[in-house]
């Protein structure tokens, strides 16, 4: 991958009002290329003579020159500037990219949609430490999918403004039609959807900062068909706690992490950081990562007897041993295919088996049930009344905690 910067006198702009020519500069990255005129004086035809291309500059002493060579000089630092800052960036960058930051029409509303889409990732999502690392790539892949889109259809150079709702709609359209020469398949329209909800974002952004007047995806839905997801039967997990892995240490670990969500409903971003001082007399308040929502629990005898397990023996003084997301997701299909489990076990299954268990065990109050799975309850009218203290926790848990017992038999 070379990056290279030139700067000529474009005999082939001469202005017809004075006669004179634009001094120009050229990037050239991974085998494309970009110009753009340079906002200085222009030359006169006599003055050409001065140009020495090798160097790229006027080869006079005379001031009118030498604020010429100053301008250059002074672009060409922040070329070098640009690609040291963007060192681990550059295979991500266009040369539209490059010339637009040179000649400072960054800050300008001439930005493609592109270039914004770009900055939008490394900008805001790449640094957002509140998302997790899946949050961040199914981002920049929904950002790539609107990215092939424009090439796909000759529009890389369609500014944020030029983007409309025909565009969007041939977006949906782009999103849901295999197109066998780009080995492309069509996507169904739970995973356009997805997408779109994706890009959203970077529209509302353009439209706070108003660089555009609407956002194109406003009001655009596309139909599907919600996919029934499969379920953990209380005889699946019964399978699973009592699973020998007694000679199995690694993956005994992935298990009791999966017991733990099963027996909590918190999700892997929130449980993988608890610590020990954030559980005090067997209860735990934390801050929800997705929503921002505080969930309160007392937690069960199962659940105290894994933390125990693990007792002064994780790194940072957390309550489990840290695991990826990814790996936790890959051994869980090995623990599934131990047990006979027919479809693909992942953290999720336990948060969704944590909301049954609720039900079985006869937890009925809503603002009880939101306050146990983190969920938001600001449009219940009731949550101005009602309030959930430790009785009606301790009373909730004692319940789960016979649940729990009773498929353990």
């Amino acid at each position: 991958m070379g990056t290279t910067l030139k700067f000529y006198i474009n005999t082939f702009k001469r202005s017809k009002r004075d006669n004179c020519y634009p001094i120009y500069l050229r990037v050239i990255h991974n085998l494309k290329k970009a110009e753009g005129k340079i906002s200085t004086i222009p030359i006169m035809a006599s003055d050409i003579s001065y140009w020495v291309i090798e160097s790229q500059r006027f080869g006079s002493n005379h001031k009118k020159f030498l604020a010429h060579n100053l301008l250059l000089n002074k672009i060409q630092n922040e070329f070098h500037n640009y690609l040291r800052d963007n060192l681990t960036m550059m295979a991500d960058k266009t040369p539209h990219e490059i010339r637009n930051y040179l000649l400072s029409r960054n800050k300008t509303d001439n930005i493609t949609l592109s270039e914004a889409a770009n900055q939008f990732y490394f900008d805001v999502i790449l640094p957002d430490v509140d998302k997790a690392s899946g949050t961040k790539r199914n981002y920049k892949k929904s950002l790539n999918h609107l990215s092939n889109f424009l090439k796909w259809k000759k529009l890389e150079f369609l500014t944020v403004k030029e983007f409309k709702k025909l565009h969007a709609s041939l977006f949906i359209e782009y999103l849901k039609t295999p197109i066998p020469e780009l080995d492309k398949i069509g996507l169904k329209g739970q995973s356009v959807n997805s997408i779109v909800k994706n890009i959203n974002p970077l529209f509302n952004k353009l439209l706070f900062e108003e660089r555009i007047t609407t956002n194109p995806f406003s009001g655009i839905k596309v139909p599907f068909k919600r996919a029934e997801k499969p379920r953990l039967t209380n005889e699946e997990f019964k399978k699973i706690a009592t699973l020998d892995l007694r000679n199995n240490s690694t993956l005994r670990v992935y298990r009791d992490i999966f017991l733990f969500l099963c027996y909590t409903g918190l999700s892997f971003c929130d449980a993988i950081d608890i610590k020990q001082m954030d559980v005090e007399h067997g209860r735990f308040e934390i801050q929800r990562r997705k929503s921002k929502v505080f969930t309160r629990q007392f937690l069960t005898d199962q659940t105290l007897e894994l933390i125990e397990r693990y007792s002064d023996k994780c790194p940072e003084n957390r309550i489990l041993p840290k695991r990826s997301l990814d790996k936790i997701n890959l051994n869980l299909k090995l623990i599934a295919s131990k047990t006979g489990i027919d479809f693909p076990l992942c953290t999720y299954t336990a948060r969704r088996f944590f909301r049954q268990s609720i039900s079985e065990s006869g937890i009925k109050e809503g603002l009880v049930v939101k306050k146990l799975m983190g969920h938001t309850s600001t449009n219940d009218i009731d949550s101005h009344y009602f309030h959930i203290n430790d009785a009606i926790l301790i009373k909730s848990k004692k319940k789960l905690q016979k649940h729990f017992k009773k498929l353990l038999k």
